[in-house]
């Protein structure tokens, strides 16, 4: 690993930038979600940059590039369309212990630019040491599809909740969790409640899924994978294909699958079980299946049975 993430306090952090282009545009864009203090420096500057100062969150020096202006900043961009002059402004940036980022130009960067999925204050960022970045963005539009819009605001309301958790509970983590469990990671007008039952030591109901080990997992519904990795045991009368392994949760009892198992009893204990059976399994077992009325995983949906 050659690059090692790390998130960046941006309270009074100072960043300039250099180039006045779109490309610039976009690097003072994201910048402007931050808490930085942020110049930028261009003789000339397109339409969207102006937008940026008139709103006061950017200050513009119109003035041509010399490494005096450098002085004050913890952070330097440079994003001009002159490869030499960004090269330029790296070597000044580093003379003087500055962290440096060029636009297009990894080997001239102390730092890179990660793609971004922002739920803040839930943050992730995905990397490819520069060398990949198509990859990288296929990656955020996964993972901008799989993670809600409501992510944030549960985020927040699980910091503002924290202190009083672990003041008032004994066990601050297992109300978490049963809180996670029941909630899972969306917000909604319940999520208070579901926070109250976590902390009287209620489990969430448990829940029974189905799915048959010849499915092919990437073609499964987003929604699935929240319910893979909230599992708590695995039953199968085969070992699980690895296509489908590498989605469920790592720490998740794997047990070979029985019809003997008292399943009742660990869904009334609030378990959210995985059954892994072919076709063939759930004809021979039908009849223990309807009893614990399962959800089934199909190609492009879920599937809730009735109660």
């Amino acid at each position: 690993m050659r690059y090692f993430p790390l998130f960046h306090d941006t309270q009074n952090l100072s960043v300039v930038v250099i180039g006045g282009g779109e490309v610039a545009a976009r690097k003072l864009a994201l910048w402007s979600r931050t808490e930085a203090h942020l110049t930028v420096i261009a003789p000339r500057i397109v339409p969207a940059i102006e937008t940026l100062i008139r709103s006061g969150r950017i200050r513009h020096l119109a003035q041509f590039y010399h490494d005096q202006q450098l002085n004050g900043h913890q952070g330097v961009i440079t994003a001009t369309d002159d490869p030499a002059l960004n090269r330029t402004v790296s070597e000044h940036a580093r003379a003087r212990g500055l962290w440096v980022n060029v636009v297009d130009d990894p080997e001239a960067c102390s730092v890179i630019t990660p793609a971004i999925v922002d739920r803040a204050p839930v943050v992730v960022a995905i990397g490819s040491e520069g060398g990949a970045p198509v990859l990288v963005r296929s990656l955020r539009a996964l993972l901008e599809g799989v993670l809600p819009a409501t992510l944030g605001r549960l985020a927040r309301f699980i910091g503002e909740q924290r202190p009083r958790v672990m003041r008032e509970q004994a066990q601050p983590r297992a109300v978490w969790q049963r809180f996670l469990s029941d909630n899972g990671l969306n917000w909604d007008e319940h999520t208070p409640a579901r926070l109250s039952r976590a902390e009287r030591g209620q489990n969430a109901p448990g829940r029974c899924w189905l799915i048959d080990p010849a499915s092919d997992p990437t073609r499964l519904p987003i929604a699935s994978l929240e319910v893979l990795q909230g599992l708590d045991g695995l039953y199968s009368t085969q070992p699980l294909p690895d296509s489908l392994e590498r989605f469920c949760r790592r720490d998740a009892e794997r047990h070979r699958f029985s019809p003997e198992t008292d399943f009742a009893a660990k869904l009334s204990e609030g378990e959210q079980i995985l059954l892994v059976l072919s076709a063939a399994e759930q004809a021979q077992y039908a009849t223990e299946l309807a009893q614990l009325k399962p959800g089934r995983f199909t190609p492009g949906a879920i599937t809730l049975a009735a109660d």
